[in-house]
């Protein structure tokens, strides 16, 4: 077992097996780049290398709610549906892979994440479920994760984009409104009706991931 602050993500992409052929491929490609770019960002949070499953299942081990954050913006930002379980708890590392590792926190994870699933309020896209060995300082990570992740629902995939830029890659507006092909008015506009400046704040020193 290992203890800390430790919490497991999983992480479904919704309608994913819906998707033939080529299209497929490419989600496949776009998610595990993704996570390689997780990975080389943020080692030093993850316990385990996040991992794809079967195509449309994200598992991520991490003692830091700021890599669960980044990646739910990318998926938001790249406007991929998904739904989320998260748990907290002990762990068991059995390999360098997340999908496999087991333990209380992926247990709390998944039932969660089932109970998104089948939950009959279908606008509902994440769970979370805290085991009662866990410590305050991992359910308070937990916490932070999905707090972002509501504020994200409330952005358009286009003020999601600019929040992103801003937060992780550290441009301002003019790099921004260089990247994304507009104004920097329009840019400054996007961003002060989002909570993007509050968040950069918050999430921390922007060089830290650089």
């Amino acid at each position: 077992m290992v203890d800390g602050k430790l919490i497991a993500v999983i992480v479904d992409i919704q309608k994913s097996r819906s998707i033939e052929g080529l299209k497929r491929k490419e989600m496949d490609i776009r998610l595990r780049q993704l996570l390689q770019i997780l990975y080389n960002r943020f080692e030093r949070y993850l316990v385990a290398r996040p991992m794809l499953t079967q195509g449309d299942s994200i598992e991520i081990l991490v003692n830091d709610w700021r890599p669960v954050a980044y990646l739910f913006h990318r998926l938001h930002m790249e406007d991929i549906r998904f739904r989320v379980g998260i748990g907290t708890g002990e762990i068991i590392i059995l390999r360098d892979s997340a999908n496999e590792c087991d333990g209380p926190a992926f247990w709390n994870a998944r039932e969660e994440l089932e109970e998104v699933k089948t939950a009959r309020y279908k606008g509902r896209i994440a769970g979370f479920r805290f085991d009662r060995e866990s410590h305050d300082t991992e359910n308070n990570e937990a916490i932070k994760a999905l707090l972002f992740l509501t504020t994200l629902q409330g952005m358009t995939p286009t003020q999601s984009g600019y929040c992103y830029y801003y937060i992780w890659e550290a441009r301002n507006i003019t790099e921004i409104a260089q990247h994304m092909n507009t104004t920097k008015g329009n840019v400054s506009k996007t961003l002060n009706k989002t909570p993007c400046h509050l968040l950069a704040k918050i999430i921390v020193n922007n060089e830290e991931f650089q």
